[in-house]
Order: structure tokens, then sequence, then C-alpha cells
């Protein structure tokens, strides 16, 4: 008879002192989350919608790449964001992962990600208090906005602000990328 092999629980403490893997890449109530590495259409919208933010945003920090947010150290979930935008006011650079909710987060999502996942996010991320998420469904042509209980859905063709006046049109950000699909 096999043994029952228990899931290892990650806490806030293994997580400052490095002994969780760099393979995990994000953790909720203490459990590790599988996800899968992102494309090349992923990375050039990543890029391009934090050198926006970076050239337009003068009292904010832009942070691109997975950046780590703890939303809660007992259980521990971390999460993992594409774009984090927070003011310089409420900030400093330290090093460490963002525990404070930010004023925007932007999230690509591809199209394998599971509905049931991106919905926790969205959950998990407006109860922490975040007052400003975009989530980008390049290859099915739309943006979602979530503001507090506000949601708006957006058409590729639509003008979508990020924050602070600062606006891009789906289709455009993916012609300047070079994506020739179907978004």
């Amino acid at each position: 008879m096999k043994a029952a092999v228990k899931e290892k629980i990650w806490t806030y403490e293994d997580y400052i002192s490095g002994k969780i893997p760099p393979d995990v890449s994000e953790i909720i109530n203490g459990k590790e989350v599988k996800k899968m590495p992102a494309r090349d259409l992923h990375g050039r919208l990543v890029l391009y919608i934090g050198m926006l933010l970076e050239k337009n945003l003068k009292n904010y920090l832009v942070f691109v790449g997975e950046v780590g947010l703890v939303l809660s150290r007992r259980p521990l979930n971390l999460r993992a964001a594409d774009i984090v935008v927070i003011s310089k006011y409420r900030w400093v650079l330290s090093g460490k992962s963002i525990d404070v909710p930010p004023d925007l987060i932007v999230e690509v999502v591809s199209s394998y990600e599971d509905a049931g996942y991106i919905l926790r996010k969205i959950r998990e991320y407006s109860e922490w208090g975040i007052k400003r998420q975009i989530w980008i469904f390049a290859e099915g042509g739309e943006v979602v906005g979530v503001s507090g209980e506000n949601i708006k859905v957006y058409t590729k063709d639509e003008e979508v602000e990020l924050l602070k006046e600062v606006k891009f049109r789906l289709r455009d950000l993916l012609k300047k990328v070079g994506y020739e699909g179907n978004g």
C-alpha cells in the first residue's frame, strides 16, 4: 500500500528566508499553484504596456514580470502580477515583495488559462484593496477593467484607461507589438 504524500504548506517565514523553490510562482493558502510559462505575445504586451506606464506616470513606480504580491502572511497568499503600479508615496523600492495593495495591476491572459483561476484572482485582488485591475484577453480581442465593484468589458477598438489618463486601444497595441492573430 502506498503512503499518502502530504502536500507542503508554505509559510511567510519560508518565503522571506528563501526556502520556497524558485519554480513556485504563486501560493494560495500556503499551497503551490502551478502555472504555465508565458508565451511570446504575453511578453511583448507586458513590455509595451510597462513602457507606456513608465513614460507617463511620474509619481508612480512601475514593476513588470511576475511581481510578487503578498496578499496575506497567515495563511501565505502570494500572487504574481504581470504589471504592478504603485504610488511612490506609498512604496519605497526595497527588494521585497509588495505587501500593500497597488494602485493598478495589469494581467495579460493567455487562451489556455483556466477561467476559475482568473476569477479567483480578480476576487482576491479586489478583496485585498487593489483600486484598478486591467485584464487583457489579447487573443479574444477584449479587455476587462475592474474598479471596485464596477466591471467593464472593452472591445479591441475601445479606448481603455489604465491610470491617470494613460490610455490604449487593444487593436493599436496588438499592431504595435507585431501580432497578426485574431485579436
